[in-house]
């Protein structure tokens, strides 16, 4: 009968660590999601949205495919004429990134030197609120993005769907975030 209670009492341990997933949603106490709710707080106390440090809680991996037309990467790294090439560019989780504009709850978060900015955005349905990938030709997980002047197709390396990778802050750069206030005494006639 003892021995039978141990066994019950395991029974769900024993299940939760058999259906774990290795492609789950990164979880890191340190960082909280980015959302609508947040980026209006800190525009209501004049927070300067180019002076937060962002991240992205999965990992992106964007690649284009470049055929036999005539092509150059940026700085001089690898100039081509001919042939076949796949240009890929990995944004591990949890990269630091700077906001680079803001306009019409659009961020444009650059994770490198350049004009290579990924949009974010508020998201819809069940990330209506936290700010999210902005793409298109949304299919299988993956989607179509503007990064660098060019099309990438971009897809997560860390879950299934890209439209789960949110944009986030570490938290304790949002504790350091203080209202500023005083209570005027006002003035009375002769002072």
């Amino acid at each position: 009968m003892r021995i039978r209670t141990i066994l019950l009492a395991f029974l769900p341990l024993l299940v939760l660590f058999s259906c774990n997933n290795s492609k789950q949603v990164v979880s890191n106490k340190k960082y909280v999601p980015f959302t609508r709710q947040l980026q209006q707080r800190l525009e209501r106390d004049n927070v300067d949205l180019h002076q937060l440090q962002f991240y992205i809680d999965q990992g992106l991996i964007m690649s284009r495919y470049v055929g036999n037309e005539k092509a150059q990467v940026n700085a001089g790294v690898l100039k081509f004429e001919n042939g076949q090439y796949i240009n890929e560019v990995i944004v591990p989780s949890f990269t630091p990134g700077i906001c680079e504009d803001f306009s019409n709850n659009r961020l444009m978060i650059s994770f490198e030197k350049g004009n290579n900015d990924i949009a974010f955005g508020p998201g819809t349905g069940i990330s209506a609120d936290d700010y999210v990938l902005y793409a298109t030709d949304w299919r299988n997980g993956t989607a179509l993005i503007t990064f660098d002047n060019n099309k990438f197709r971009v897809h997560c390396s860390t879950c299934d769907d890209v439209a789960i990778a949110r944009l986030m802050v570490k938290k304790s750069e949002i504790d350091k975030i203080e209202k500023k206030s005083r209570v005027v005494e006002g003035r009375t006639i002769g002072n």
